[in-house]
């Protein structure tokens, strides 16, 4: 396979600048005296990419260090990792407080320290130094093992796919035997190559989901080598980076057929290059995911110089898949026109789950991204908590359509929900058998909620309200809610433990028909009072709030 260009030389360099570049300078060489066995450097993600919070140092006689004190050590090349002032000039500001505390185990000498960026900056590397013990003194070349959080839990392999496109890629696996979501991880050009970890530690595009505390598995291929500006135009990089998405969905699909993966569950996120590839992988397979988290995309699309129109006939088959689109307003690195102009076409062809945020030059400059690190607008993206959580809520329906979208019967976690969104949550929870009939009804129910109704129904969850009548618009007050709460509980053969807490509620009379109910609900801690004696039974349930019942009810264990 031809390999993809480099593209324009400045514009690299760049990339390489604000993405990976480090200058390997000599350092000191002391912890190769027989008294130091080994050093570990602990390092992690943060926004400026691997940093490191801590060594440890094994030694031969640890009694030789019954002494040892912090200020035994000082350590040089250690900075935050932005290293660029506002006028755009290479700094390196080193510590002034290292931060360094020292404690002893068995023949390890454990130091922490004020992170910093692994291994050092681009004027000079870190190095420890010792004048009380000059034995321990050590740098980059004398650590002999790198521990870095998440990032070790990825796997490393190689896809071959039917087309003949070899992958190289990590995977994090999610630790459960159920299907769970996948994401799936494109990096920035400043991560191209074949070493198998600089795209996962460059920033946190591969690490940010589960630190954020999402049970997922992400995949994370490194691309050999990066494409050109205006690929949409470049009739020989263009097939090879459609053939390197057709393989990527191969792999995706095995993880499916393996039960890894919940096919309703796939999401996407991309950076840089990435970013632009982000695009082009939704265009090519405008069904497979569930939404997409883009940032500072590169022009993958169309000319951004041009109209809107371009776009339009490009992005026609995304329209429906939700997708938060970032960028800074001045990258010098990839135009935000391509972002902007995305947004536009998506939006006037009536997408309505499509967010666009463009940080302008004083957020960034508040930040510290200055000059070249205006390209950095996945830091801010990334610490989106609630993009991140919006993201994993979404998942597809059975005909295709985004149940976390903008329809008609999408759950938003500020709204009052309905007893049809009700049904189709717990229908898609419970993973619930067919009904015997379309809709057991005489009132009209919605297509997408008829069936899910039939479900809920003959699994004894929900009943009609009276006469032969479901009412699937009507909003559901929490005494309802603890009803069909109870309902799950008794199919699940809960029993209160003999010694859980009988919550008293004092507006809850013991003869109100959903007095059993919200005492089971409070019991198994899924419902419980608004305020302290008052559970509030008339009050509307929200998006928000069954999705908290949902979660409660999966912790509640069987007889």
């Amino acid at each position: 396979m031809k390999k993809w260009n480099k593209g324009i030389k400045h514009v690299s360099c760049m990339l390489a600048l604000t993405l990976s570049l480090s200058v390997i300078w000599p350092g000191t060489t002391g912890a190769a005296s027989a008294q130091v066995t080994q050093i570990q450097a602990n390092t992690f993600v943060g926004d400026p990419g691997e940093m490191v919070e801590s060594f440890d140092i094994t030694v031969s006689d640890v009694e030789k260090y019954k002494n040892l004190k912090a200020s035994d050590f000082d350590i040089t090349g250690n900075y935050d990792g932005y290293p660029l002032n506002a006028a755009g000039e290479i700094v390196q500001d080193n510590y002034e407080d290292d931060g360094i505390t020292v404690s002893m185990k068995d023949h390890t000498i454990h130091m922490t320290v004020k992170p910093f960026k692994y291994p050092g900056g681009l004027k000079s590397e870190f190095a420890v130094t010792s004048k009380t013990y000059p034995e321990l003194s050590f740098d980059k070349k004398s650590v002999t093992q790198v521990k870095t959080r998440t990032v070790d839990e990825f796997e490393k392999a190689q896809f071959t796919a039917s087309n003949g496109v070899t992958l190289s890629y990590n995977l994090k696996r999610s630790p459960s035997k159920e299907a769970k979501p996948l994401m799936v991880w494109l990096h920035g050009g400043g991560e191209v190559g074949t070493d198998g970890r600089n795209h996962l530690t460059a920033n946190r595009g591969a690490v940010v989901w589960t630190e954020s505390g999402y049970d997922t598995s992400v995949l994370a291929v490194q691309y050999p080598e990066n494409y050109s500006f205006k690929i949409y135009n470049n009739a020989e990089q263009l097939p090879i980076m459609k053939a390197y998405f057709e393989a990527q969905v191969e792999l995706i699909q095995k993880l499916v057929a393996e039960g890894e993966v919940d096919p309703d569950r796939i999401y996407l996120s991309g950076v840089s290059s990435g970013g632009g590839g982000a695009f082009r992988f939704l265009m090519q397979y405008p069904d497979l995911f569930a939404g997409a988290i883009i940032v500072a995309a590169k022009d993958t699309v169309a000319d951004y110089t041009g109209s809107v129109d371009a776009f339009k006939q490009e992005l026609k088959g995304i329209v429906d898949v939700p997708m938060w689109i970032m960028h800074a307003q001045n990258d010098p690195t990839t135009d935000s026109r391509t972002s902007s102009l995305a947004y536009q076409a998506l939006t006037e062809m009536g997408a309505k789950q499509v967010h666009l945020t463009l940080y302008d030059d004083a957020y960034m400059d508040s930040h510290r991204f200055y000059g070249g690190l205006k390209h950095w607008s996945w830091v801010p993206a990334f610490n989106n908590k609630e993009v991140i959580a919006s993201l994993f809520k979404l998942h597809k329906g059975t005909a295709g359509e985004q149940t976390g979208s903008s329809s008609e019967h999408a759950v938003h976690p500020s709204e009052p929900v309905t007893r049809a969104q009700i049904a189709m949550v717990l229908a898609d929870a419970l993973q619930l058998s067919e009904g015997t009939e379309k809709y057991p009804y005489v009132d009209s129910a919605p297509d997408w909620a008829a069936q899910a109704i039939a479900k809920v129904t003959k699994a004894g969850l929900m009943k009609g309200i009276g006469n032969q009548m479901f009412a699937p618009e009507s909003e559901v007050t929490r005494a309802q809610m603890a009803v069909i709460v109870d309902q799950i509980l008794t199919n699940k053969d809960w029993k209160p433990a003999t010694d859980s807490v009988e919550l008293m509620f004092g507006d809850v009379d013991s003869k109100h028909w959903a007095h059993a109910a919200i005492r089971n609900s409070a019991r198994a801690g899924v419902m419980t009072g608004v305020s302290k004696g008052k559970f509030d039974m008339k009050q509307i349930v929200t998006g928000a709030q069954l999705e908290q019942i949902m979660e409660r009810l999966e912790q509640v264990g069987t007889k």
